[in-house]
């Protein structure tokens, strides 16, 4: 990295000088002139860009060291660019006249890459979502890892059979997509998503003690989770037209010709489901086995509580 900050120093040493003594030795080359002096701005840009990126490195927060990263950068190229025109373009007015050439030849020959372009500043002013964010578009679920110019990048999940769980796999959005398409975000404004376990009993079980069972091992891993939720979901009654929900894990009891179907509704962070699902299923799985007075159902076991008890007589 100090290799590079010194390559580009001597780089832009190098155009500065030549950009001073071009014009005395070649005065009758112009192009010569303002070629060396576009090379010196990118060679100072590129130098400032390494410079402001070695210090924002240093800024612990993640999302901040992200964002001025991100901001600087952009700021620094979109800077070059307009001195370099105005290197080459010398009258104001021409400048103008011919900015509006560029961009009515870039809005006629690169529709798609502008539409991107359109999202990209959607994305930083708008903001239905941002770097750190869960979200789902177009069928496609992740963490946003990187907005850049045209493509928004997400680290894939596996959906609801692997209970959102990362692929592996890096997948590049359009940013046009924003413009377009249905964007489901997970974590602005309210972080968690309700979970919900399904166990079946048997109809001789005691129904209470079991509804209590799955009751108290959501509480005692979700506890933490219904204080922040609670907290969040008020704020979100100012901002929007929602009416408070309760929280809490509650247990739904639905009659069935086989079993009794106890499902389990419990609040989970959006970015664990499986870290939080696992111990809660655990939990009922081993005070369920203990009970002698709890039976799971199934299929089989249906069949069995079903048939008709064989008379001895």
């Amino acid at each position: 990295m100090l290799l590079k900050k010194i390559g580009l120093l001597i780089l832009f040493v190098i155009f500065l000088v030549a950009s001073q003594y071009a014009p005395i030795f070649y005065p009758n080359d112009p192009l010569l002139v303002k070629a060396v002096e576009t090379l010196a701005i990118i060679s100072f840009a590129l130098l400032l860009d390494s410079l402001v990126g070695g210090i924002v490195a240093r800024i612990k927060l993640f999302k901040v060291r992200y964002f001025l990263a991100k901001i600087s950068s952009y700021l620094i190229y979109v800077v070059t660019i307009i001195i370099a025109m105005g290197i080459w373009i010398e009258q104001t007015q021409s400048l103008v006249v011919a900015m509006g050439f560029i961009g009515a030849g870039i809005a006629i020959a690169l529709q798609r890459p502008l539409m991107n372009l359109v999202g990209f500043l959607t994305l930083i002013t708008v903001r239905p979502y941002e770097a750190g964010d869960r979200i789902e578009i177009d069928g496609v679920s992740g963490d946003v890892i990187d907005i850049e110019l045209m493509y928004t990048k997400l680290m894939e999940i596996g959906g609801d059979a692997n209970y959102d769980q990362f692929t592996g796999k890096i997948k590049g959005i359009p940013n046009s997509f924003v413009l377009e398409k249905v964007v489901t975000n997970y974590s602005r404004d309210f972080g968690f998503i309700w979970e919900e376990l399904m166990l079946p009993i048997t109809y001789s079980s005691n129904l209470k003690k079991a509804t209590g069972i799955m009751e108290n091992a959501a509480n005692k891993i979700t506890r933490q989770f219904v204080e922040k939720s609670t907290r969040q979901l008020k704020k979100m009654t100012y901002k929007y037209l929602l009416e408070p929900r309760d929280v809490k894990p509650t247990v739904y009891v639905i009659p069935t010709d086989n079993w009794i179907e106890l499902r389990l509704r419990f609040i989970v962070d959006a970015k664990h489901r499986r870290t939080h699902v696992d111990p809660v299923f655990k939990e009922i799985l081993d005070k369920f086995q203990k009970a002698k007075d709890i039976r799971i159902s199934s299929k089989t076991t249906a069949r069995v509580w079903d048939t008709p008890k064989k008379s001895n007589y």
